[in-house]
């Protein structure tokens, strides 16, 4: 948030990709409703009215993002798993690593993160995905072949050694590769 008059609370900025959305009107219209309250207000009254103003500015703006044909996450992660042909769990998973890294520029990808982006696809349903065990197939993407030659995924140096920051070496960008020529 940053402040933009001193009569304002503060200003609301959606960046989505290289695209900023200003989203004044929005918040505006959640200020207009905050000004509405009146002496016989009580606090839970008055703080229902801002949740239900912040909820519709919310809804107003996802709507006006959708309209101008912004691709949202799980749709454009989807065409890019159709086109590429990729369907096997481990490779979804290395896939969507690989997503959320690049295009999403995440320094972090946790396995719950790694599977809500699954599911934002629609080609899994919730309760399937939620059956895989990511962080067993990021263990095994470690280890790579024998004696760990060939491994898909690294630890970055000088962050912990946990899976939320595995991130594609050289063989596992080849594999996405490889896959993406098989179609």
């Amino acid at each position: 948030m940053s402040a933009k008059k001193s009569d304002e609370l503060g200003g609301l900025f959606l960046k989505l990709g290289s695209r900023d959305i200003n989203l004044a009107d929005y918040t505006r219209e959640a200020s207009d409703r905050w000004l509405k309250v009146t002496n016989q207000d009580t606090w839970a009254s008055t703080l229902s009215r801002v949740r239900i103003a912040r909820q519709e500015a919310l809804e107003n703006t996802l709507e006006s993002i959708r309209a101008s044909g912004f691709p949202d996450r799980g749709s454009s992660f989807a065409r890019l798993l159709n086109s590429c042909s990729i369907e096997n769990k481990s490779d979804v998973i290395l896939a969507a690593i690989q997503f959320m890294r690049s295009v999403e520029r995440e320094g972090n990808t946790p396995p719950r993160e790694l599977r809500r982006l699954i599911e934002d696809t629609g080609k899994w349903t919730k309760r399937s995905v939620k059956k895989w065990n990511v962080s067993l197939y990021i263990g095994r993407m470690l280890e790579g072949g024998p004696g760990g030659v060939g491994s898909f995924l690294e630890y970055p140096r000088r962050r912990p050694r946990k899976n939320s920051y595995v991130v594609l070496t050289e063989a596992g960008r080849d594999h996405l590769d490889k896959l993406s020529l098989k179609r």
